[in-house]
């Protein structure tokens, strides 16, 4: 079934301009909502990596610097234990100051999870043994993306935890781990983890649903104020082209229908000086022109 056509120039100028309005304005709008949703995205993987790369400092701080040191002092006798876990574990480092950035922070949370962990409190979720396995898998040192837990969909980044040799000390053995473990953790077990193999991962986990809701509302905001200057774009071209365009055609039509009709004493209104007032011009010379012949008739 075909369309009918317009049969009014109005409708001809005006259907095409709304149309592509329309669509341009319909397209950008959703250009800007997902683009807001986006950017959100690259925000937060900033912020993640701005994270781990604060916690990876910490950790090469410990193992380079700080565990050595206190590993001297307590060789030489000084303090009367044999390992301190505040100052030479880098995963009890890192998560005790990261525990106070997370409450700083609301939604970020750090975990160092891993296969054999010391503390059962490590022992990786369901979720977080599929990204160690993923790492364990492809033999990767990261991994980002978004996973879902009982709690919903999460946004993920993951640094794969692979031990060095001093890590064996307190991760090996228990006959070789420091006494100060075996008495706060009491391993049922030996973790034996290996050298340069992935064990675990230092992740952190920010809610995706809140930062999805969040960037999809001022997506849409923006979308919409988009949408709506394109709108507004349009009606005033159409209300611009009906001022000085359609209605004074339509007027100059009324008006050669009344000289059509020989009502020829009534003048043509000239308004303007473009095309539609010269238009007006010709048809007032027209008017003049009958109306003398009609006086000659008379």
């Amino acid at each position: 079934m075909r369309l009918p056509k317009p049969k009014s120039i109005r409708w001809k100028v005006a259907i095409p301009i709304v149309f592509i309005g329309l669509v341009s304005g319909l397209s950008v709008g959703l250009y800007s909502y997902y683009s807001e949703i986006n950017q959100a995205k690259r925000n937060v993987e900033d912020q993640i990596r701005v994270a781990m790369a604060f916690t990876k400092a910490s950790r090469e701080y410990v193992r380079g610097i700080l565990r050595p040191k206190i590993g001297e002092l307590l060789a030489s006798g000084c303090g009367g234990v044999d390992f301190v876990l505040e100052a030479q574990s880098s995963s009890f480092f890192t998560a005790s100051i990261f525990k106070d950035v997370s409450e700083r922070l609301g939604s970020f949370k750090l975990r160092q999870v891993a296969f054999n962990p010391l503390n059962p409190k490590d022992e990786p979720s369901e979720m977080e043994a599929k990204v160690i396995n993923f790492l364990k898998a492809t033999n990767s040192k990261e991994y980002t993306g978004i996973v879902e837990d009982t709690t919903g969909k999460q946004f993920v980044y993951a640094s794969a935890v692979i031990p060095d040799a001093g890590c064996l000390a307190c991760h090996g053995k228990r006959e070789s781990m420091p006494k100060a473990l075996l008495e706060r953790y009491k391993p049922q077990y030996d973790p034996n983890w290996e050298v340069g193999k992935v064990v675990g991962a230092v992740m952190v986990t920010v809610p995706f649903d809140a930062v999805l809701a969040k960037a999809q509302l001022s997506g849409l905001v923006k979308g919409l104020v988009v949408f709506s200057i394109f709108l507004g774009i349009i009606l005033f071209l159409i209300a611009a082209l009906n001022y000085l365009v359609f209605e004074p055609i339509s007027k100059l039509e009324h008006k050669a229908e009344e000289i059509a009709k020989g009502n020829v004493d009534e003048p043509v209104d000239i308004t303007s000086e473009d095309e539609i007032g010269r238009l007006a011009q010709a048809f007032e010379r027209m008017r003049v022109s009958i109306k003398k012949v009609m006086d000659l008739l008379k």
